[in-house]
């Protein structure tokens, strides 16, 4: 009788464990998504070197210039009395950049004596251009352009020195593996929890495999890590790297399928190498898959 107490409360559970992973694969890949919904790039400059007087400096992006661009732009940034140095602005139109400006013509002209702070840094988000140069104009009306550069971090770093005219990014590297690391920690939890659950699923979580399953997701998840690290900081727009990816999934589950082969035990505590084969499978491809939409988001959107 209490064989097929404890049977069939191991079946409610493993039923209620599949919902869960179920539950969650819906919730999050079925979210409604907006137009300008998510993490937006963002770009900071700090400015070497600037003129003493009043200047104004802006982005100039790729672009065809907007017809009308100064009966819609809606950014008034320029001091009364000086509304030519805006046209030099509004009017730019070389070697195919143009003025950035925000959705719908709002302002991206800055002026040294309302919007640049003793700091000398500006900062410009919402959909700023990954390619860009720097324009600086002086309140005689001196136009000084810079370099094209294209950023690779996604809230880049820029400095700008006005004196040699050139516009460079700056701690990419510090900056990217650092976030990545506090990104790959969210995920190293996300994925104990999901395959953990699997593991609940197949009947193997056992106290003598918790150690295992720990150990071969630290590994994996570390080689992850120094894998998406190695590919941004080589090239960060590599057009390959979701094939890459899929690669080195796949190689993720072979450690996880070693480590896991004749390693897990049941309740009894006798091994089923086919049990332990379709949990390490099951578990990478569910995790994998919740983990697409993030690929794709980080290297096409």
């Amino acid at each position: 009788m209490n064989t097929i107490i404890d049977q069939r409360k191991s079946l409610a559970l493993k039923v209620l464990s599949v919902m869960t992973v179920a539950f969650v694969c819906v919730n999050i890949l079925s979210r409604t998504v907006l137009a300008d919904m998510g993490p937006k790039r963002s770009i900071s400059i700090d400015l070497k070197n600037v003129p003493s007087d009043p200047y104004y400096v802006a982005l100039l992006m790729q672009g065809e210039l907007w017809p009308d661009l100064a009966k819609h732009y809606d950014g008034d940034h320029i001091p009364e009395g000086n509304e030519w140095i805006r046209d030099i602005f509004l009017n730019y139109d070389e070697d195919g950049y143009i003025l950035f400006t925000y959705a719908g013509g709002a302002s991206s002209i800055m002026y040294s004596e309302r919007d640049i702070k003793e700091s000398a840094n500006i900062s410009y988000g919402y959909m700023v251009p990954s390619t860009f140069k720097v324009i600086l104009v002086t309140g005689d009306g001196d136009v000084t352009v810079s370099n094209e550069i294209t950023t690779k971090a996604f809230h880049s770093e820029c400095e700008y020195d006005y004196s040699t005219n050139t516009l460079k990014e700056v701690n990419f590297a510090k900056h990217y593996s650092i976030n990545l690391a506090v990104e790959s920690l969210f995920f190293f939890g996300a994925t104990l929890f999901i395959e953990g659950i699997v593991l609940l699923c197949f009947g193997l979580f056992r106290k003598k495999n918790l150690l295992r399953f720990l150990i071969a997701n630290i590994i994996t998840q570390s080689f992850l890590y120094i894998f998406n690290l190695t590919c941004r900081l080589i090239d960060p727009l590599w057009q390959k790297y979701f094939i890459c990816w899929i690669v080195v999934e796949t190689l993720i589950t072979a450690v996880e399928l070693f480590i896991y082969f004749k390693k897990l035990v049941k309740k009894d505590g006798n091994v089923s190498i086919g049990r332990n084969i379709a949990y390490a499978i099951a578990a990478n491809a569910i995790s994998a898959f919740i983990d697409i939409p993030v690929i794709l988001i980080a290297n096409w959107m």
